[in-house]
């Protein structure tokens, strides 16, 4: 069947080309159907019960992760026309359809005559800037809006919104800001936007920008690489049509099939266009090297060719296809759509190569290029000094793997939500500067929950002096954060009214505050007055530090009445949980992959020498990249994690394509001397090509200002890089010292 489809390609190329062409056509046709959805409940874990916990805290009380601060810099806190300004700007947002509330130093003021600034448009009022300091400290003061919207120094200002749910979505959030930039432009401050929203916003353009900036140097680069290579517009041409098809053929079924493009695929296309060339180049170093054993018939040499190489990339589009199928044995769903996409996308680049190589070759007659053996120098010493030094390959390459070993105990997984931006970037100083004067930006919530069936407690005397507590903790733990509750809201209408401790608030009296935050979006109790609310938002933490966090308030409800419990929730919480689980997952898929890559490895070589071989020398580079991570600080985070799942599969194509190639030439009666001499010089020049190409393609991402992206690049770049020189230097030294595995 194989014989009789690959003659048919070799007499029919153009034809073979056309079709190719016309699929690629109906392909495109569905691309417009992908939707771009970059929500973070993505990435949760729909079997997490903190996951559950959260969203059942979101049905009660909405949203806390959709507050966008943006803070101004005035030239002179003092003046006049700063709050003519402010007070326009303020209603100019609370217009805004996708705005639900506006917390602003004007805001005290609709409550307490004595937070008000005084008539701004009334000329004739003299403007004295020592009441407006005074005005100006008071509202500061205030328990529940004060912190939130002026800094301890009066320097700065800050507004808060709270988005509608219209407006959670990342099209029409990215619209919204924009049109708030323009109407700050018309102020006079210098402005800071920070906070959830803008954070999640600027992380989906940083993801779109890599995707869409990287990919022509990507390009310029393979072709740059090719052309020095294989000197054949032909032999560029190709493979570079390889990867697009590819790109186009899956991008059009995800169309098809209704997947989206969310936070984890977006790197799919650019990932694939840097994969997916390998097997197209060794079809071509194949051919090349027929070709200069006997150039008299290219038809012949090219259907010797495919028959050598059609099972060997398709052996090895498995075993890289297995390290992204691991991946789907995680619980996150865009986790394992990102695993089959990957997956997918490598065995249609294996389909696509052996149709559109061979076709393109015969179509355009590309048979007089002389075989070139790139890094040839190099190739030749290590075939003739690796059979005369073997220990020498083992041994260096153990003690370094050994070393970094001991190393890997010093790994961390400690992570925080700020860990994916560089410390120079004005993201992250934006969110910094935040945390300095305004507390923070990320979303935390305890929740005192009552047991109605142990006790009708009153909230005067039996929540109020626990939610005190809370507060009190949670300050104490985290001094420069600010914190609501109902608790903090009575301390301000108690002030407010000048109250001396004496007075008593009802049930009814507070319900009645309680419903008015409700309708300002900040409900603080829920419907059945079984869960009262503390809220904050909180400077950036990483896991262990809130881990210290909530075993304190745990220690803290166990002094409560057995009525009351507590419960941690909110964004930032549910993120840390979903990053420390997606880490474990990943780790597990890396074990996962090793494992079913081993059973079939077993199953090709059914030699224990060879499979002891491959095991080893596919082990030392992610042990060395571990060991290295250890001694540069390098925290494990999921897109860390990933990297090795990831760049396993692709370094194992190396292994296995050199192993192939030494068992092909030990069956045709050469020495194991001979055999390994004649892999090296022939399959190592094209596992050479193939890696710089992946290389140099993960390379380019070191240029991006998004750390995943950047670490993705350096890691992948790095364990690929080792994996190869493994592949050329241990592994054929294992292979001559080893026992001989059985030719047959």
């Amino acid at each position: 069947m194989l014989e009789r489809i690959l003659r048919w390609i070799l007499s029919n190329p153009k034809n073979t080309l056309t079709i190719i062409g016309g699929i690629t056509v109906l392909w495109a046709l569905f691309i417009p159907n992908l939707k771009i959805d970059f929500t973070i409940e993505h990435l949760f874990s729909k079997n997490d019960p903190a996951v559950e916990r959260y969203f059942s805290f979101r049905d009660t009380f909405g949203r806390e992760d959709n507050v966008i601060t943006i803070i101004y810099e005035p030239y002179d806190a003092l003046q006049k026309d700063l709050y003519i300004e402010l007070e326009e700007l303020v209603y100019k947002i609370d217009e805004l359809t996708e705005v639900k509330d506006v917390l602003s130093l004007f805001s005290l003021s609709d409550i307490d005559l004595n937070a008000w600034i005084g008539d701004l448009y009334n000329e004739n009022v003299r403007w004295n800037k020592d009441t407006v300091l005074q005005k100006l400290k008071y509202i500061q003061a205030d328990p529940s809006i004060g912190a939130r919207v002026l800094s301890k120094d009066i320097k700065y200002g800050a507004i808060i919104l709270t988005l509608s749910d219209r407006a959670n979505n990342h099209k029409d959030r990215t619209d919204l800001i924009e049109k708030i930039k323009i109407f700050t432009e018309q102020t006079s401050p210098d402005w800071i936007f920070s906070g959830v929203s803008v954070l999640r916003t600027e992380y989906v353009k940083y993801m779109l920008r890599d995707n869409i900036v990287f990919l022509p140097p990507i390009a310029l680069i393979l072709i740059s690489i090719l052309s020095y290579i294989f000197r054949s517009w032909v032999f560029v041409l190709l493979p570079i049509m390889t990867v697009i098809i590819t790109v186009i053929w899956l991008l059009g079924f995800m169309g098809l099939v209704g997947l989206e493009i969310n936070i984890m695929t977006y790197v799919v296309p650019t990932l694939l266009f840097i994969i997916g060339i390998s097997d197209a180049i060794h079809i071509q170093a194949r051919f090349r090297e027929n070709m200069s054993k006997d150039n008299s018939d290219p038809e012949k040499a090219m259907f010797l060719t495919m028959t050598q190489m059609s099972k060997v990339i398709l052996l090895t589009s498995l075993t890289t296809a297995i390290g992204f199928i691991a991946l789907t044995t995680t619980s996150i769903k865009i986790v394992q759509e990102f695993g089959l996409e990957i997956a997918l996308g490598v065995m249609i680049a294996w389909f696509v190569s052996i149709l559109v190589v061979p076709a393109g070759i015969m179509f355009f007659r590309a048979f007089n290029e002389k075989n070139r053996y790139t890094f040839s120098y190099l190739l030749y010493w290590l075939s003739n000094t690796i059979p005369k030094k073997p220990w020498l390959f083992i041994i260096i390459p153990l003690l370094i793997s050994f070393t970094m070993i001991y190393k890997i105990k010093d790994i961390s997984t400690d992570s925080s939500l700020m860990d994916d931006l560089r410390p120079k970037n004005k993201l992250y100083q934006d969110l910094k500067f935040t945390e300095k004067y305004f507390g923070g930006v990320l979303p935390f919530e305890v929740l005192i929950h009552i047991d109605p069936d142990k006790n009708k407690p009153s909230i005067e005397t039996d929540i109020l002096p626990y939610l005190d507590q809370v507060e009190s903790l949670l300050q104490s733990e985290m001094q420069e954060s600010r914190f609501f509750s109902l608790s903090t809201l009575l301390r301000s209408i108690k002030r407010i009214r000048g109250d001396n401790g004496d007075e008593v608030y009802n049930y009814e009296m507070i319900e009645r505050i309680a419903q008015e935050q409700s309708k300002q979006g900040n409900r603080l109790i829920s419907d059945d007055k079984t869960v009262f609310r503390v809220t904050g938002l909180i400077e950036n933490r990483t896991s262990s530090e809130m881990k210290k966090v909530y075993n304190k308030l745990d220690s803290l409800s166990r002094s409560f009445p057995p009525y009351l419990s507590i419960e941690c929730t909110g964004t930032t919480v549910v993120a840390l949980r979903t990053n420390d689980y997606l880490v474990q997952s990943l780790v597990n898929s890396l074990g996962l992959a090793l494992f079913f890559i081993s059973i079939v490895m077993a199953v090709m070589f059914r030699a224990r020498s060879i499979l002891f071989a491959s095991l080893v020398t596919n082990l030392i580079p992610i042990f060395t990249i571990l060991g290295a991570i250890a001694w540069f600080g390098i925290s494990i985070r999921p897109p860390t994690a990933m990297t090795f799942a990831v760049a396993l599969g692709i370094a194992v194509d190396d292994s296995l394509h050199f192993l192939l190639r030494y068992r092909k030439e030990l069956r045709q009666g050469m020495s194991r001397v001979d055999a390994i001499k004649s892999t090296i010089i022939n399959t190592g020049s094209a596992l050479m090509i193939t890696t710089t190409i992946l290389v140099a393609g993960f390379s380019v991402l070191l240029f991006s200002a998004f750390l995943p992206t950047y670490q993705f690049g350096l890691l992948s770049a790095s364990m690929i890089g080792v994996a190869l020189l493994c592949d050329i230097t241990l592994l054929p030294a294992l292979c001559l010292v080893l026992p001989n595995p059985n030719r047959g």
